[in-house]
Parts: C-alpha cells; sequence; structure tokens
C-alpha cells in the first residue's frame, strides 16, 4: 500500500490496479482536479483501472466535473463508499450525468463491500477478450 498525495485528496494505490481516493472536507471538485486525478491515475496504476472513492468527506463537484470525472479510458469500475442520505442522493446525482465513458459503478455504505465488488469486477475484466467475450469456458 502506498500513499500519496494529490492537491485536493488522499490517494492510495492499494495494489497495480486499485486504489482508493479520500477527498478533503470542502472541496470543488472542478476540471483541474478531475484532470490531476486522471493523471494520478495513469501515471501510478496499470489498466484496466478499479478506483474506490471513500466520501469520508463533504465535497461537491461543479458541473463540467460532473460530467468530466472517470471517462478516463482504461477505468473499468468505481466503487463509492458513502455514510450519508444526503451523500448517496448527491453521488447518484452526479452519476446520472451525461459522459462519454463506460464503466461500472456501485454504491456502499461500508469499505470491504465495496473492495470485495471491486475484486469481482477485476475478476469479470481479467476474463474478457478484445471482442468481448469471456475466455472462460
Amino acid at each position: 500500500m502506498e500513499r500519496h498525495r494529490l492537491s485536493f485528496c488522499n490517494a492510495i494505490k492499494l495494489d497495480d490496479n486499485l486504489a482508493e481516493f479520500i477527498v478533503d472536507e470542502g472541496v470543488e471538485f472542478n476540471q483541474a482536479r478531475v484532470d490531476e486525478y486522471h493523471a494520478w491515475i495513469e501515471a501510478n496504476l496499470q489498466s484496466p483501472y478499479l478506483v474506490l472513492v471513500h466520501k469520508l468527506n463533504a465535497y461537491h463537484y461543479d458541473f463540467t466535473a460532473q460530467r468530466k470525472v472517470g471517462t478516463l479510458p482504461g477505468i473499468k469500475a468505481v466503487a463509492f463508499v458513502v455514510y450519508s442520505n444526503i451523500s448517496k442522493m448527491v453521488t447518484q446525482v452526479m452519476l446520472s450525468m451525461p459522459r462519454d465513458a463506460e464503466w461500472a459503478y456501485r454504491i456502499f455504505d461500508n469499505r470491504d463491500a465495496a473492495l470485495s465488488w471491486l475484486e469481482s469486477q477485476r475478476f469479470l475484466t481479467e476474463n474478457i477478450n478484445a471482442d468481448g467475450r469471456s475466455t472462460l469456458l
């Protein structure tokens, strides 16, 4: 496990293609922060990327960030851990924005369940070939 500090959050590299992000209290997630977040993922993880967003703090997204976050090619699954109904609702609204990326996501109320789901997504991702067919027989 490696800990890194970005300008607005802590990034924890859990393994070669999985990282956890904890955004600071009161941050406005904007285009510059989306770019920094995506650049960190590209520089520190191997594709396909699995992401855990651990929403321990309250923060918000501007409109541009809502549409751009998670559009980095190679992001295959994102798990959000939330601890309040407000945080869950804000996350659902952000995820409902149209975006030019396809990835699986789920919202959880505990970290262990989120990590287990991400592991299941890793297994699915590792066993799909280039034409989208399972390599498992």
